[in-house]
């Protein structure tokens, strides 16, 4: 059996069928890689089969006499027009119904967010006793709890006696340990989450301090006309703020910086 790959799965199946050599042959196919298109080229990969010769179609062999008008006249179909319907009724089997070119069915897709759920789910299990022992060598005893998880995030509660010691000043512990728990995640296969910590309503707290600091940010750009340049945030809070200011028709915002000192500037229009 050999492999052969196509941009999509026709190709890949006249790909197999040309280096056989045998466009009448029925062929044994399995798919070893559906493929994907990715998102703006980015991630794309090839459908990938799998293919074998299971029957070849000969063409009838015509009874020779010694008279040229005895000989019996032979129909053969020809091959430009079966190749075409072999690949359709390879497509009608392989393909799954409902799922145009080189896109996933609604099965796959749902197939494939459970595995992420199931995936998230054991992996924040192994987060969790991450923290309780990175905060126990840190001399803090924290109790964490997941209190929701998707496919690509999740939000952890961590109590504590001493929740100050969590949290640390100004957020930075607590924001450190967000950034650690996305590296641990990614190490378990969990790409690109979104981890939420949270200890004793910090982060509603946080949001209305936030706001508070726009308000203010406001108020010295348009009596200075000045930009005022905030202390580093993490991208949770300047989202905040970004959002908070969008409408605002005498002030403009925009990020400067690199993680994890990126700032929000609030600058006059």
């Amino acid at each position: 059996m050999s492999e052969y790959q196509g941009k999509t799965y026709q190709d890949a199946v006249l790909k197999a069928q040309q280096d056989l050599n045998k466009p009448q042959a029925e062929l044994t196919i399995t798919v070893v890689d559906p493929g994907r298109r990715g998102l703006f080229g980015l991630g794309a990969r090839p459908v990938k089969i799998e293919a074998v010769v299971k029957k070849v179609v000969e063409p009838a062999t015509p009874i020779l006499s010694s008279s040229p008008e005895e000989v019996a006249p032979v129909q053969q179909e020809e091959p430009a027009e079966q190749t075409p319907q072999l690949i359709e009724e390879l497509v009608a089997t392989e393909q799954p119904e409902g799922a145009p070119d080189g896109q996933l069915s609604p099965a796959e897709i749902a197939a494939r967010h459970e595995q992420n759920l199931h995936r998230m789910s054991a992996a924040a299990t192994k987060l969790v006793d991450y923290l309780e022992q990175a905060y126990r060598a840190l001399g803090v005893d924290v109790s964490a709890t997941v209190q929701s998880s998707g496919a690509k995030d999740v939000t952890i509660e961590l109590n504590a006696p001493t929740p100050g010691r969590v949290i640390g000043y100004h957020g930075r512990r607590i924001n450190a340990f967000e950034v650690l728990s996305v590296a641990f995640l990614n190490y378990q296969g969990v790409k690109d989450a979104q981890v939420t910590l949270d200890s004793e309503g910090y982060r509603a707290k946080r949001a209305k301090t936030i706001t508070r600091i726009g308000e203010r940010a406001v108020t010295d750009v348009i009596a200075s006309g000045q930009a005022v340049f905030l202390d580093p945030m993490p991208a949770r809070e300047r989202k905040l703020l970004h959002k908070q200011l969008e409408d605002n028709p005498n002030v403009k915002t925009y990020s400067q910086g690199r993680e994890p000192f990126r700032s929000v500037v609030i600058a006059p229009k």
